[in-house]
This record gives structure tokens, C-alpha cells and sequence, in this order.
């Protein structure tokens, strides 16, 4: 503690006699610069903490609270039931027909024929077109 004390008096005593000399050499114009300046810079203090005062003060009053999370929302998911098949309505008061519940199947379709339009120009192969022509699965 003692020898911050020294070294502060120190520095003080070189700061003072360093700007006695520099004074006693300096003209009236030049001296009226650095005395300008200084007033300036210790102007611009104040004025400096209070702005730095009034931007701090208003970041710490801006952030709201954080919101609480909000609790999850339940799904509840349940498994298909079974549903019972319904039956066709007798139609204009008649029985139901012998047929059963359900259409009868239709019969098988015959197959097709797919036709490929231009497929020796695509593919880049010399095909002759009837040979290109057909394809059955």
C-alpha cells in the first residue's frame, strides 16, 4: 500500500514539473491550443458518463422476463377399431339381393399394349419401328 502511495506522488511530481517546463517554453498562441484542448476533453467527460450512464440503464430495464415454457400439448392417439361392414339396403322395399354384401369382382382386364413414339431417336439405337413398337408386361 505504501509504495502504490510513492509511485502515484511520484508520477504526480514528474507530470507537474514536466508541464511547468513545457509552459515556460511555449508561446501564447501555442499555449492557448493545449489550454483548449484540455478544456475540451474535460468538457466531454460529463457528458460522456452520462450518455453511457443512460444506454446501460436502459439495457438492463428492456429485457423482459423470460416466459415460461409453455406446457406440451397431449396427443392422445388411439388405435383404429374394427368397423362392422355395413349392409345394403333393400332397395324400394325389396329383399336384399342373393348376390351378398359386396359387388362381385370384375373380371380380369386384357393386357395392354404400351406404344413408345419416337424411341429409336431417343435411345440413340437404329431400331426398325415395329420392333420398337410393342412392349407387354
Amino acid at each position: 500500500m505504501k509504495a502504490r502511495i510513492v509511485w502515484f506522488t511520484l508520477g504526480l511530481v514528474f507530470a507537474v514539473s514536466l508541464a511547468v517546463v513545457i509552459g515556460q517554453r511555449l508561446s501564447d498562441e501555442a499555449m492557448a491550443v493545449v489550454v483548449g484542448v484540455v478544456a475540451g476533453v474535460a468538457a466531454s467527460i460529463p457528458t460522456s458518463l452520462i450518455v453511457v450512464w443512460f444506454a446501460s440503464r436502459s439495457l438492463v430495464a428492456a429485457r423482459p422476463a423470460p416466459a415460461p415454457a409453455p406446457e406440451p400439448r397431449v396427443v392422445v392417439m388411439t388405435s383404429p377399431q374394427p368397423q362392422a361392414a355395413y349392409a345394403q339396403p333393400a332397395s324400394f322395399g325389396m329383399p336384399m339381393p342373393a348376390g351378398g354384401l359386396y359387388a362381385p369382382a370384375q373380371a380380369l382386364l386384357v393386357p395392354r399394349q404400351f406404344n413408345v413414339i419416337g424411341g429409336a431417336e431417343v435411345m440413340g439405337m437404329d431400331a426398325e419401328p415395329a420392333a420398337e413398337g410393342g412392349w407387354r408386361p
